[in-house]
């Protein structure tokens, strides 16, 4: 994906954010949505990775016969520090639990809240991660780029949970 495809992806879901639930019931009951598992961070690296090693082998078959420089070194480990990172992150991001909602109730990891016990939800600025507060224990958190967040916002908005959105306009 390039920039303008990201940007397009993140103005639809702000779209999303503000239409979404308008004609549900009101107890909610037509709601139901998974939070997907998909994340693009990873993949976003992983194509940074990509292209660092098809430059990074070009550059070295053409000068094969010079001796790797401390900076070359340097941007080798840096590359496959990103790639050991970039596994991690795929495999964390596969044994992640679904969230659910269902209706007023909100399920993950074996737990179920109902929407009245959730009392904010919160977007960071730096990270866009949503984070879920159940009391003053945190109890959810993920990436707002993931699939269907936007519905989750618009269901905490539905909801009338109080929302406190630190994204940069």
């Amino acid at each position: 994906m390039n920039l303008n495809q990201l940007q397009a992806l993140g103005n639809q879901k702000l779209a999303l954010e503000k239409t979404a639930f308008r004609d549900c019931k009101p107890d909610m009951s037509d709601v139901n949505f998974e939070i997907g598992k998909k994340s693009y961070s990873a993949k976003i690296f992983a194509a940074i990775v990509l292209f660092a090693l098809f430059y990074g082998i070009k550059e070295y078959i053409r000068h094969r016969d010079r001796e790797l420089s401390l900076i070359d070194i340097l941007f080798w480990c840096f590359i496959g520090l990103i790639a050991v990172l970039v596994i991690i992150s795929m495999i964390v991001e596969k044994k992640r639990s679904p969230i659910v909602v269902s209706g007023k109730m909100l399920f993950c990891k074996g737990n179920r809240w109902i929407s009245e016990e959730i009392t904010r939800v919160k977007i960071t600025e730096a990270w866009r991660t949503i984070v879920v507060y159940s009391g003053e224990k945190k109890i959810l958190s993920f990436a707002w780029e993931m699939d269907n967040s936007e519905l989750f916002i618009a269901w905490v908005k539905k909801c009338g949970i109080p929302f406190e959105d630190y994204r940069k306009r």
